[in-house]
């Protein structure tokens, strides 16, 4: 295959803040955020480019924690989603162009010169979790239903280059929430009156299971999951912001975090970007915003609620930005205890988003 060429679409600024660096790219018709991914120490984004007679280009950017960008572009696929192999090398699952099949390739974003097309697969519609051995996993939940099983994808690597792919129907219960750490596979879900807790196998078979009860009905995510060692699992009660621990044994405890006294509408599944440190984002009825945690204490937490940008309501340290209403398009690892959030303003009515901002941020 051919290798991906560099692009320039952007007018890019980098300012420095007492937060962190702000990187503000500007394109001259329209930007549509899709994804970004740990790409080493760097941000690597993968947006829609548009152009004046509407049609679009896959643009892949490396951000440097420094604010420091590159651009490259893919010639054929859409619907990107980003992943990385065993190796920590970067893929793309994508869908090249056809008059009549919709099929997914998976190839690497760079150095592809030594492998040839792929044959397509039906696209997956899951997340990728993470790696476990040699398989990179995707996890899928139909909410739309009652009844159907969860949907596991797992991709094989060997001596570095794709294998096959396995897609796995998850032994019921469905709707579980999965962790991978150590490559190992933890699922967690409700089941009548208490919380079923499993391991799997890459293929989907179990490893073993135990059930326990917490004080909380509902769990929004899960920071760790462990048969050996204290589980985290996050709760909110209206506006109060508690993290669950679960010990070996399946007794639990609660601790309180904050109260920011609003209600999450939604969280995202955390990204962990240190042992035992997690950043989770999260919108409400007035603003969104994130925040990091280790184990049961809380780090920081940037909330918009109020203001022309982020404040850290732990120190009241704000990072003022020049729009309002900004989105919350991902947030990944960079280096250990650092991260960066990328954003992008709102948009009404049939104005067009020209703008993405990536704030990369280190904390103590």
């Amino acid at each position: 295959m051919k290798n991906i060429d560099k692009i320039d679409p952007f007018d890019t600024t980098v300012e420095k803040t007492n937060v962190g660096v702000i990187t503000t790219l500007l394109t001259e018709v329209e930007i549509s955020a899709k994804d970004s991914i740990s790409f080493g120490t760097q941000s690597l984004l993968t947006n829609y480019v548009y152009k004046e007679n509407e049609s679009y280009n896959l643009v892949y950017t490396a951000v440097s924690i420094d604010g420091s960008i590159e651009s490259f572009v893919e010639e054929d696929g859409i619907l990107p989603t980003q992943f990385l192999n065993p190796d920590g090398e970067n893929y793309i699952s994508l869908v090249p162009y056809h008059p009549d099949k919709e099929l997914e390739i998976s190839i690497p974003v760079f150095n592809r010169e030594n492998i040839d097309l792929p044959k397509g697969n039906r696209p997956f519609v899951g997340e990728f979790i993470g790696v476990s051995n040699q398989f990179s996993i995707f996890y899928d939940i139909d909410f739309w239903s009652d009844t159907k099983p969860d949907k596991m994808l797992a991709i094989e690597f060997k001596n570095g280059e794709l294998k096959k792919k396995h897609n796995i129907k998850v032994q019921l219960p469905r709707n579980n929430k999965i962790f991978i750490e150590n490559n190992e596979i933890h699922l967690l879900t409700k089941e009548g009156n208490s919380w079923l807790h499993r391991q799997i196998d890459e293929k989907g078979n179990e490893i073993r299971q135990r059930r326990f009860k917490t004080s909380s009905k509902s769990i929004l995510q899960t920071l760790s999951l462990s048969f050996d060692k204290s589980s985290y699992l996050l709760v909110q009660d209206k506006g109060k912001i508690s993290m669950e621990i679960v010990y070996e044994n399946g007794e639990n405890s609660r601790m309180d975090l904050i109260d920011i006294k609003d209600p999450f509408f939604n969280t995202w599944r955390p990204t962990k970007i240190a042992e035992d440190t997690f950043v989770t984002r999260f919108n409400g009825e007035f603003g969104n915003g994130w925040f990091t945690t280790k184990n049961d204490v809380l780090l920081e937490i940037f909330y918009s609620k109020g203001e022309k940008g982020y404040k850290n309501l732990l120190t009241e340290e704000v990072l003022e930005l020049k729009r309002n209403n900004l989105v919350i398009s991902s947030i990944n690892k960079t280096q250990d205890n650092s991260y960066a959030v990328v954003l992008y303003p709102m948009t009404e009515g049939r104005d067009k988003n020209r703008e993405l901002m990536v704030l990369n941020r280190g904390i103590e």
